[in-house]
């Protein structure tokens, strides 16, 4: 009896999350800050210089404190370099990729407190071929929302 009610409790709560999720993602829009895709723009561009290919690219609006996830498709054995690049206003930002297991490759929280930098790079060697999930999220003082940018490339070696 305690495992069925552990299993509903779980699976109710898992389906909240998911709902919640998925309303902050519908309320994502477009950004139009020049600065932020510039800068993103140039990161891409010292990375292809050095043999990566982009593969994902989004400068958006991000409501301030959601988890916005994105599933990104990846090749089994080849590097990624996954970039994020937050307001400059942020009080911290959160940027995590999870395999099919939910297992964390990559768990990157930066505080501006600690003299964080607004943007954030981190690589890593896909374990598999297949979907994984990517999370990022920011707050940001004083705003209920702002921009937020992502890429993803891939080495061609």
């Amino acid at each position: 009896m305690n495992r069925i009610l552990i299993t509903a409790v779980c699976a109710w709560t898992l389906s909240i999350g998911v709902l919640h999720a998925q309303n902050q993602q519908s309320k994502v829009t477009v950004c139009n800050d020049k600065v932020m895709h510039t800068e993103l723009v140039m990161l891409n561009k010292s990375l292809e210089d050095r043999g990566f290919t982009l593969v994902q690219f989004n400068t958006m609006n991000m409501p301030s404190g959601a988890y916005l996830p994105m599933i990104v498709q990846m090749e089994a054995g080849k590097m990624y370099q996954v970039n994020f690049i937050s307001s400059k206003d942020f009080k911290e930002f959160n940027i995590t990729l999870l395999d099919k297991n939910r297992t964390k490759l990559i768990d990157k929280k930066v505080k501006q407190k600690n003299g964080g930098k607004h943007q954030v790079s981190e690589s890593f060697v896909a374990p598999y071929s297949g979907n994984f999930t990517l999370i990022v999220s920011q707050k940001v003082k004083g705003k209920d929302e702002a921009c937020g940018g992502v890429s993803i490339l891939k080495a061609n070696k």
